[in-house]
């Protein structure tokens, strides 16, 4: 790939405002620049593009969101000393514009070079930072192939994601009664009781395979009042679904007690937000690509992060998706970075992926 045209075109598409659910200017400007190399896109009911090009052998799908985290709007890339990052006031972006990059340089070359690849299935996803709505609601009567990669893990190229967690929300209302300050008798604390479950419930690390986390906690009217109602968020992620699903009913069950106990109530729900996989090293296609990017020049290694990503839909839709690293550094934060080799490495190995 035309190293300064990756470079520029980076930069360009960064400047493009998407923060999830706003991501409607980037999916324009990738259809008209598609459209313009001569190939077809599909913007689906939910707001993706799909690019289906022909070619020679199986079917491969190469996949990238389109959104980005906040502070996302009004992004200045600077390119300086090898580096692309932002002026330090937002995001970069570079999670995953890194990947939307690359693939539309990849059709450019296929366009103009008129470069023989495998029969591809190019996805621009939407919404994937907030939930990977765009990949759960993704037209998947246009994609062909079962098997493919993404590129959105902040991890040297050459990483392969083996694995990624089962991950549920839970949310709980506690419900106790308002009452005066000056009169607590009269009042069930919704505070109190969640004082005493979140002492009795273990967070963070539970084990090696699974995490717990309180994240928000909303309640109280006014200083002068016992709080009757407070809401309190979480999630747990684990390895083992069934280990996920039983921790998810353990918290529960210790608000409830404490909550009859104080003469008050829960209500409480448990959102599945998306499935887990995991690979072994053992898998063909694991090993396919093992050798393919070792093969290409980069050594291999393997991650299995708590985070998800969109390939956790995905390889819970009959398709093998593995997520590839991207070389991104600090992601989700305004120092998050790119070196130009890297970007240019990474152009480099889809563009192998995509003809071999």
């Amino acid at each position: 790939m035309n190293s300064n045209r990756l470079i520029d075109s980076f930069v360009n598409l960064v400047k493009i405002n998407s923060e999830s659910g706003f991501e409607e200017k980037i999916i324009d400007y990738l259809y008209q620049s598609i459209k313009g190399l001569g190939f077809n896109p599909l913007k689906d009911s939910y707001g993706n593009l799909i690019v289906n090009v022909d070619g020679i052998g199986e079917p491969l799908f190469l996949g990238a969101h389109v959104d980005t985290v906040k502070p996302g709007n009004s992004i200045k890339p600077q390119v300086k000393n090898g580096v692309i990052r932002s002026d330090g006031k937002t995001i970069l972006g570079a999670d995953n514009k890194v990947a939307v990059t690359i693939l539309l340089e990849l059709l450019r070359d296929i366009s103009e070079k008129k470069i023989k690849t495998r029969p591809l299935d190019i996805v621009f996803t939407t919404s994937e930072e907030a939930g990977n709505l765009g990949a759960v609601n993704l037209d998947y009567s246009k994609i062909r192939a079962k098997k493919g990669y993404i590129f959105d893990s902040f991890k040297q190229i050459g990483t392969i994601v083996l694995g990624s967690p089962f991950y549920n929300r839970i949310e709980i209302k506690i419900i106790g009664k308002s009452a005066h300050a000056s009169m607590p008798e009269k009042g069930i604390n919704a505070l109190q009781i969640l004082a005493k479950a979140i002492n009795a419930i273990k967070l963070g690390k539970i084990n090696s395979k699974t995490i717990a986390n309180i994240g928000t906690i909303e309640g109280g009217t006014v200083v002068n009042a016992v709080p009757g109602e407070i809401t309190v968020k979480g999630e747990v992620r684990s390895f083992l679904e069934k280990d996920m699903e039983n921790y998810c009913k353990y918290i529960i069950g210790k608000f409830k007690t404490f909550a009859k106990e104080a003469g008050g109530d829960i209500k409480a729900d448990i959102i599945r937000e998306n499935a887990g996989y995991e690979y072994p090293l053992t898998d063909k296609f694991v090993e396919s690509t093992i050798n393919k990017i070792n093969k290409f020049g980069c050594k291999t290694s393997f991650s299995f992060p708590w985070s998800c990503s969109d390939a956790n839909i995905f390889n819970n839709k009959d398709m093998q998706i593995l997520n590839l690293g991207d070389g991104v550094i600090n992601a989700h934060t305004v120092g998050e970075c790119i070196s130009i080799d890297d970007l240019s490495k990474l152009g480099k190995l889809v563009l192998y992926l995509a003809t071999n």
